[in-house]
Formats: C-alpha cells, structure tokens, sequence
C-alpha cells in the first residue's frame, strides 16, 4: 500500500508517495505522480 510522506519531489515538488518493497532489507521505493520520478532507498 503507498502512503504520501511528507518528502517533496525534487523535480517538480509535489509530495512523494512511497512504498515499502522488502521489510527485511528495508527497501522502499519513492515516487512522484505528477512527474514519475522514482527512486528506491535502501541502507547500508
């Protein structure tokens, strides 16, 4: 399920939407639904 953050694109500046891909890892990808920027995250 995404969820709105409170992170803006740094593109265009509308709010990024986000989703958790792998719990154990902690990867989440971040995308814009306005400009379809999409990054994913992940620690080290």
């Amino acid at each position: 399920m995404a969820r709105t953050s409170p992170l803006l694109c740094p593109t265009c500046g509308d709010p990024l939407v986000f989703e958790i891909l792998d719990d154990e890892r902690f990867l989440v990808a971040w995308s814009c639904v306005n400009c379809g920027l999409i990054r994913t995250t992940e620690p080290v």
